[in-house]
């Protein structure tokens, strides 16, 4: 299982259109983590091969290409393997009227699988980071065009050689022969970076144990909602397919101060769309808030 928090007006909005909503991961709440783990991500690969002469064109190509990668037509949605979690309850849903609803994680995959999206854990140990990175980049020296010289061949040469033999490398991947090869392995990598950016989440973080559906170039069409100041771009993944058929299992009533109330009043939500056989309850929680 996997819980998605939200208010009471966003659980009528997922039921009633049957999908979860991506945003963009430049109108997130917390982008700007986005943009420290890019940021941090084209750091790591770029200093891989830095001072490798040998390989220089190719720790040159890196440096160039991920100078460009962004978060276009990127599109998140988070879960945390953890339900009725305090410090969710208290970050991600409104006072004294917050749901949480649980989706089968198998149901989630098979739908990303099926969309061409990801559905991924996020990573919050920092050697952890490194070593995807290092992966990545590793991947990608694989698929880039090798150099003419093995590296002893290079090492037997002179300074002013290997000078001479770094500069032809470099030529031949970035306007000669093998442009189109190493070209297309940078693209690679880059793609992957974008992608993998959005699972590094700061340590202190941890007690959340954040999934995340990372929805690239998404078939579904774009649209905005309003936030506190600016348009924000989303789109809204159907996960729930039909009520024969649902992702969601279990819904969570937050601390509330009438959670019977507001427990009856989701259950007849839940009977009106067909979802009869989601399971309901209330969260144990002695947290008030209101």
């Amino acid at each position: 299982m996997l819980y998605h928090y939200t208010s009471q007006t966003g659980i009528i909005g997922i039921i009633q259109s049957r999908s979860i909503w991506a945003t963009h991961a430049m109108a997130l709440n917390d982008s700007s983590e986005f943009f420290h783990s890019l940021s941090f991500a084209r750091e790591v690969a770029n200093g891989i091969f830095e001072d490798d002469g040998y390989l220089s064109a190719f720790g040159w190509a890196v440096h160039h290409s991920l100078e460009s990668v962004s978060a276009d037509d990127l599109y998140l949605t988070s879960f945390s393997e953890k339900p009725d979690l305090l410090s969710q309850w208290r970050g991600y849903c409104p006072a004294g009227a917050g749901l949480c609803l649980g989706f089968d994680s198998n149901d989630l995959e098979t739908f990303c699988e099926r969309q061409g999206y990801k559905l991924e854990k996020c990573i919050y140990e920092h050697q952890d980071q490194i070593k995807q990175i290092h992966d990545l980049v590793e991947r990608c020296l694989n698929r880039f065009p090798k150099p003419p010289l093995s590296r002893d061949e290079y090492k037997a040469l002179t300074s002013k050689e290997q000078v001479n033999f770094e500069l032809d490398y470099r030529l031949r991947t970035s306007q000669g022969p093998d442009k189109l090869e190493a070209d297309a392995a940078v693209t690679w990598l880059c793609a992957e970076i974008a992608k993998l950016a959005p699972q590094f989440k700061n340590e202190g973080f941890h007690e959340e144990a954040e999934w995340r559906i990372i929805a690239k170039e998404p078939k579904e069409q774009v649209k905005f909602r309003a936030s506190s100041s600016y348009l924000a771009p989303y789109v809204g993944l159907e996960i729930l397919i039909s009520a024969a058929n649902t992702t969601l299992r279990e819904v969570i009533i937050g601390p509330n101060p009438n959670q019977a109330r507001c427990e009856a009043s989701v259950k007849a939500l839940l009977t009106t769309t067909g979802l009869d056989d989601v399971e309901l309850r209330r969260s144990s929680l002695p947290y008030n808030n209101w």
